[in-house]
């Protein structure tokens, strides 16, 4: 049970950085901690002359701790330690073609999963693999294979790239592991929202779009077929998942079976919004006509919620059904999962945990630059973002790792996830708190839509930290 836990302490990194990181023998520490040393090696070939890669990919990562936002800020910065090349030394290696960065951001995740083996685990962590996409906005036309994006909750248009990332809870923290940029063709009757001449503008524009084939981009590849490489990939790397957690954009009976067919012994949940026709007890019925019945739903106290439960087949796939409500008024949402024996609770505290990747969205832009590179070559793009992850990552595990020595001594016996607690509990504790008030005032919440607000705006709900606190008993 956590007691009398402040509920707006919803951010993982923000607020953590120390004064003593400051120190040039401690940021050599920093880097190191996650093996910097031995995966240089292994692109030490790509540069031959004048500054090494060490020398600029350090720098690069260290940044956000110096307190410089970009490349320009450091090529004009004062001290002669940092300013020791031009800008053209940065973006030469950033730009480089040959450079696999999807294998240099999977070697300093291997090494953090390693180090996480030093902290106390829970007594039954939750591993679950998180998909999700985020917008990027960009400013010029000429950017290599952008495009006009939809935004679902502005309900508008602007020139960017989907974000597709591959999120993996280990049971205590978020950790990024792979992603993908996309580009969006249905946005108009113009092709990706351009013309003929505004596409031709880019640069390498026929080499590009073979690229950007190859690097899961472009409308010959859907989001989802992208998501089905990821998890093979995951399953390759032998990192364990006992859940897959998607919303509504991605949960499809189709990507389902695929995903089943990849490892059995994962589980999907996922908020569905087809109006499938589904077997229930023998009797084909639409979702529609599921939440239209007469039957009383049952309660939950816990999360105040009212909902069916039903064990049912969607085109030959037999999943759990969860047809749920917040309160009398609430707007009826369809939760569905390929583990037909969970509970509604479990699956509930389970789902939240896909909050967390919205947590490190709001986090990784804010504080580590995440999609602002506005470099008009699409391989410095895919650069930017893989160090803006690894600065993620380092920055997640120097936190943990100060945090967990500082206390450990005289708290040996304690588990880690509740001295620092759960991301996912957290968030859930604020979400609920908040959809109970506004379901007093509104008649139909859209738990998704407002979930993801109230994340992306949490520092408005500061007041919560000294009026409120709550019990909540974890995830089992």
């Amino acid at each position: 049970m956590l007691q009398h836990e402040y509920i707006a302490k919803v951010q993982e990194i923000k607020g953590k950085f120390n004064k003593v990181w400051f120190n040039s023998d401690y940021l050599r520490a920093h880097l190191n901690i996650l093996g910097f040393n031995r995966i240089k090696k292994q692109f030490s070939w790509c540069k031959k002359a004048g500054f090494s890669f060490e020398d600029l990919i350090a720098t690069l990562l260290i940044l956000p701790l110096i307190g410089i936002n970009s490349i320009y800020g450091l090529t004009t910065d004062k001290d002669p330690e940092l300013n020791k090349c031009g800008k053209d030394s940065y973006y030469r290696i950033l730009a480089n073609q040959k450079i696999n960065w999807r294998a240099f951001l999977a070697q300093f995740v291997k090494q953090y999963l390693l180090k996480d083996e030093l902290f106390t685990p829970s007594a039954d962590p939750t591993r679950c693999l998180i998909f999700d996409d985020t917008d990027l906005s960009k400013t010029g036309k000429t950017i290599e294979g952008v495009s006009k994006i939809y935004n679902h909750v502005s309900k508008t248009y602007y020139l960017g790239f989907k974000l597709l990332v591959a999120g993996y809870w280990n049971g205590s923290v978020f950790i990024p592991i792979d992603f993908s940029l996309h580009r969006e063709s249905k946005t108009s009757r113009l092709k990706y929202g351009l013309t003929a001449k505004q596409r031709n503008a880019q640069k390498r524009h026929q080499d590009v779009v073979k690229q950007l084939r190859q690097r899961g981009i472009g409308n010959s590849i859907k989001e989802t077929d992208v998501v089905v490489q990821m998890f093979s990939r995951v399953v390759k790397r032998k990192i364990p998942v006992d859940y897959i957690l998607i919303d509504t954009w991605f949960t499809s009976v189709g990507l389902l079976k695929k995903l089943r067919s990849i490892c059995s012994s994962t589980h999907i949940i996922g908020m569905y919004k087809y109006n499938s026709k589904i077997e229930v007890r023998s009797k084909v019925k639409t979702l529609a006509q599921l939440k239209k019945q007469k039957a009383k739903p049952k309660r939950c106290r816990k999360f105040n919620y009212y909902y069916h439960h039903y064990i049912a087949e969607i085109d030959g796939l037999k999943v759990a059904l969860f047809i749920s409500k917040r309160g009398k008024n609430g707007k009826w949402h369809t939760l569905i999962t390929t583990d037909t024996s969970l509970k509604f609770v479990k699956a509930i505290e389970v789902y939240s945990i896909r909050w967390s990747i919205e947590v490190f969205f709001k986090e990784a832009k804010q504080l580590f630059g995440l999609g602002k590179c506005q470099s008009t070559n699409f391989d410095v793009q895919i650069a930017q973002i893989t160090i803006a992850m690894t600065q993620y990552l380092l920055t997640s595990i120097r936190y943990r790792m100060e945090a967990y020595e500082t206390i450990g001594g005289l708290f040996k016996d304690l588990k880690q996830d509740y001295i620092e607690n759960k991301l996912n509990i957290r968030i859930l504790a604020v979400v609920n708190l908040i959809l109970t008030n506004l379901e007093k005032l509104v008649e139909s919440i859209d738990i998704e839509l407002i979930t993801s607000k109230i994340i992306e705006d949490i520092e408005s709900y500061g007041f919560l930290t000294n009026t409120h606190s709550f019990n909540h008993q974890g995830v089992k």
